[in-house]
């Protein structure tokens, strides 16, 4: 079975953590993420990988075919775009929080919603959104 963001982001997957992390490991190893490994540390939705790739700590986190969260320890413009094209679309929005983790999300729905809750909070900054 060749994995792509339709196994696991377009429909929901079994909410089994091995399926999961083979899954979605395997679609990024195909994008060239060769160094990459997530595990899931929960098997529901939202659903939540965490690992790290080049030093780089990574938190995932989706509710199938809605939207995706990729939190990670620093902005890497090749990991933002690397997600972009497994998901096919581009992100809504990029902010880093109070705790310097920096927060990428991917919206299908309600991105103009979610742009009003994160502009109205001071804690967030660097906001960049995405055309």
């Amino acid at each position: 079975m060749t994995a792509n963001s339709r196994t696991w982001f377009y429909t929901e997957p079994e909410h089994r953590p091995y399926y999961i992390e083979e899954r979605v490991n395997q679609n990024l190893w195909a994008s060239r993420f060769g160094s990459i490994y997530l595990d899931c540390v929960r098997a529901e939705p939202p659903f939540r990988m965490e690992g790290n790739w080049n030093d780089i700590s990574i938190v995932l986190e989706w509710v199938p075919n809605k939207w995706l969260k990729l939190i990670t320890s620093q902005e890497d413009r090749t990991l933002i775009s690397g997600f972009a094209q497994v998901l096919q679309f581009n992100p809504t929005v990029t902010y880093t929080d109070e705790d310097g983790l920096v927060y990428t999300e991917w919206w299908r729905g309600e991105g103009d919603k979610r742009m009003q809750e994160i502009e109205g909070r001071a804690m967030y900054t660097n906001v960049r959104t995405y055309k």
